[in-house]
């Protein structure tokens, strides 16, 4: 084992270290919670309530922030607003993964979730500040994922954990135009924050001891976007709105590191060696897709309304990733391949007494991978979603609001070769994943 190390160690650290970073190319992806890819459709009751319907065209609360700034124009208030989710997804695989060291399956485990329920949380807040113009902020977790496969996954040299978070803080006016036409915008400062691990599997070294390496990539940035929108009422009981999101470019620093089992060093410190090269900062960029929206809501009667969007988001965008080590020993591009993806739902409000509302609403949310580029980082697909809501009058100037959404999917399958150099290929995972996921928002609003 040490000849071979020795032998390979001039062309191999080069590839090892940029397939490294390529294993951590994308330092923004993973599994999703409510939202296609690995976006959140969480954040305040109302939402999930109507199953995202029609939050382009509401307006009647603060979190009009984030889904249409024009909307405040419509409170005539002032208002603070906020609310917590607890999301517990699930997916489990099942499948094969080949390890071409020993020219057999790995063994291990193939169940299970590995996708740990989580906690996120967002605010709203609007001031009048005239008839006409109204200032407003919002505090959001537009995107984020925590998935962790045990260290015996059969597909553990595709990946084992992938942490994203991301927190974006809008600050947003809105103006009055007349009667009818409102407009709204403002910027948008994300923070996103990722790490990645996977285990490497080493030629004779892996077998033989029963170890293997383990590779832990973090990087963090800040980006800067922009939100715009557009109400038209066009009386008491009907109004449209568009809102859009721009993409928001990271420029991603961080560092990768390799945690080499010590039983190694007995058998080939020349492989020690090289491993021990590739810790390295690491740069790359991503760019979050920008997304445009269309509303409408509707009053059939004083305690009826019905309301509906239509959503389209460039997740094209992701495409492919140019990877860069610090130590300036080459570059690797990683292919994607995204596509663009639709979101259509329809829900309803209903004001059953003069204090209780109840909510409802069905929508359609599709996915940006297939089979034909689906990962263990990112096993998404087609998601069908449906959402429960109630809002409670508690005082004049206090409301209680609650949600339940669920996520149905058809699962999809998987047939991958992730990114490994050429001394420890990864491998090829085959199977299936199925997929559902569950959530509960509660918020309390306070107008003043």
């Amino acid at each position: 084992m040490g000849e071979y190390a020795m032998a390979r160690t001039c062309n191999d650290k080069v590839h090892l270290i940029t397939a490294l970073l390529g294993f951590g190319s994308v330092l923004a992806l993973g599994l999703p919670a409510h939202a296609s890819s690995f976006g959140l459709r969480e954040g305040w009751p109302d939402w999930w309530g109507t199953a995202d319907a029609g939050n382009e065209a509401k307006g009647y609360d603060a979190s009009t922030t984030w889904t249409n700034p024009a909307g405040m124009s419509l409170l005539d208030r002032n208002e603070l607003s906020g609310g917590i989710s607890f999301i517990a997804p699930s997916t489990v695989f099942s499948g094969t993964a080949s390890n071409p060291q020993s020219g057999v399956n790995n063994t291990g485990v193939q169940g299970g979730n590995p996708v740990a329920p989580a906690a996120s949380g967002a605010a709203f807040g609007v001031i009048k500040l005239s008839p006409d113009w109204r200032l407003g902020f919002s505090v959001t977790t537009p995107f984020a994922e925590r998935v962790s496969y045990p260290e015996d996954f059969v597909g553990r040299y595709q990946s084992l954990v992938s942490s994203i978070t991301d927190i974006n803080v809008g600050i947003v006016a809105s103006y009055k135009v007349n009667q009818h036409l409102s407009i709204g915008g403002g910027p948008n400062f994300d923070y996103l924050q990722a790490r990645l691990t996977q285990n490497l599997n080493i030629p004779v070294l892996s077998a033989l001891t029963g170890q293997n390496p383990v590779v832990n990539v973090q990087g963090n940035s800040l980006g800067v976007g922009y939100n715009l929108g557009a109400l038209y009422q066009f009386d008491d009981a009907t109004r449209i709105g568009l809102d859009y999101h721009s993409r928001i470019r990271h420029n991603i620093t961080g560092s990768q590191m390799i945690s080499i089992p010590g039983i190694y060093s007995t058998y080939s410190p020349a492989a020690v060696a090289l491993l021990g090269a590739a810790d390295s900062g690491a740069r790359t960029s991503i760019t979050l897709p920008d997304s445009v929206g269309l509303g409408i809501y509707h009053e059939l009667t004083p305690r009826w309304a019905i309301m509906g969007s239509v959503q389209w988001t460039e997740w094209s965008l992701f495409n492919a990733l140019n990877i860069t080590p610090t130590n300036d020993s080459g570059s690797t591009v990683i292919t994607e391949n995204w596509r663009n993806t639709w979101f259509v739902g329809i829900g309803t409000n209903y004001q059953l007494t003069d204090k209780l509302l109840l909510q409802c609403g069905v929508a359609y949310d599709e996915s940006p991978v297939t089979t034909t580029n689906r990962t263990t980082r990112i096993p998404d697909a087609d998601h069908y979603n449906i959402g429960f809501g109630l809002q409670y009058q508690l005082l004049p100037n206090a409301k209680f609001e609650f949600s339940y959404g669920h996520v149905f999917t058809r699962g999809g399958g998987i047939n991958n070769s992730a990114p490994g150099p050429s001394i420890a290929p990864s491998g090829t995972i085959v199977g299936r994943y199925s997929d559902f996921a569950n959530s509960v928002t509660a918020g309390l609003k306070m107008t003043f």
